[in-house]
């Protein structure tokens, strides 16, 4: 099964939970009295109303996760023909936010392009799952829901991050909602509410930006995975046995001198202390392979640690490939010793 698919699965299978929390939770309530008219069905209704809307914010917050994953995986994609890197953090935003909220690039004029490549008919933005359960809610439960999506903010350094998670990021939605009972014309309660949700999501499978933004070639196309090893958090236990064993996965690392997954939309080098993210490249990732260049993911793409830049670069074998790596990383990893001078 490949990745592509895989992912469809993945969401498709959380829409479902998620519908199936919202509509056989409130049906589900159990409202038994101990006699027959103790409670009158008006107020029968305004409990299950509650319940729809306590379980309304946790299908949203669902929907944000499924809806951030999916436009960051196609404004990557989108960008690659589209423009390459952003140019700085106030405009990736401002398009991931349409993206997510609307599926275009700009949400107040529909016209514009869609963010999908090929403009894809799967509706993975946000208005559209709102949109699903408000007309179903009307349909079905006589129960009328609407919204205004005010906001879209992502970020990584959140107080709703604590960990400092570098393989995940933080979207935030202001959003204001009124839900009706629309029951036989007679309205019973209303609930208005604007509130910001907040919602962890994942970047394990999704493009890496740098890279995949770089290469013009596009044979650079390595996915957000991360590093299981026992160094992960430990710059002190790698040799050259855990360093090889990082190399052959293809994966990334946490790295405090590193640049951030988000970071990367835009090419900022700035160090992320909590969110920085390390790869070693393999040849195969590389077009027209710069031999004068560190394979460090960031510095390569850069051209910022090469023997004209002043640094030493060293040769060595890794698995079954001869990498090349600036003598400050080698020293990292502790693999010197493996190395001979490159550079001229």
């Amino acid at each position: 099964m490949d990745i592509k698919f895989r992912k469809k699965a993945i969401l498709f299978s959380l829409m479902s939970i998620l519908f199936s929390i919202l509509f056989v939770t409130i049906f589900s309530t159990n409202f038994t009295t101990t006699y027959e008219d103790r409670i009158p069905s008006s107020n029968i209704r305004v409990k299950v109303m509650d319940t729809y809307t306590k379980n309304l914010e946790t299908y949203i917050s669902g929907s944000i996760k499924t809806s951030t994953y999916r436009a960051l995986d196609e404004i990557t994609k989108y960008r690659y023909v589209n423009g390459g890197f952003f140019k700085n953090f106030s405009d990736f935003n401002n398009t991931f936010s349409n993206c997510m909220v609307c599926g275009h690039i700009n949400c107040s004029n529909m016209l514009s392009a869609n963010c999908s490549i090929g403009n894809s008919k799967d509706k993975y933005y946000l208005i559209s799952k709102l949109e699903d359960v408000k007309n179903i809610s009307l349909d079905k439960m006589n129960i009328k829901m609407e919204y205004k999506i005010n906001s879209v903010e992502i970020t990584q350094d959140t107080q709703e991050n604590p960990r400092h998670d570098p393989f995940s990021i933080q979207v935030a939605v202001n959003i204001s909602y009124n839900v009706t009972d629309n029951a036989g014309g007679n309205y019973y309660a209303t609930w208005n509410k604007e509130k910001v949700i907040s919602q962890a999501v994942t970047i394990i499978g999704l493009l890496d930006p740098t890279g995949y933004l770089s290469d013009s070639t596009h044979d650079n196309n390595r996915t957000i995975t991360q590093y299981q090893g026992s160094c992960a958090f430990d710059e002190s236990c790698w040799n050259p046995v855990t360093t090889e064993q990082f190399y052959n996965e293809s994966s990334f690392r946490y790295y405090s001198n590193g640049i951030s997954f988000l970071q990367r939309y835009w090419n900022d080098n700035t160090p992320s202390y909590y969110y920085g993210l390390e790869t070693i490249l393999h040849p195969t990732d590389i077009p027209g392979i710069n031999l004068t260049n560190s394979y460090i993911d960031n510095y390569y793409w850069n051209n910022d640690h090469t023997c004209a830049s002043g640094k030493t670069i060293l040769t060595m074998t890794l698995g079954s490939d001869t990498v090349h790596l600036d003598t400050t990383t080698a020293a990292r990893y502790n693999v010197t010793n493996l190395g001979t001078g490159y550079c001229p």
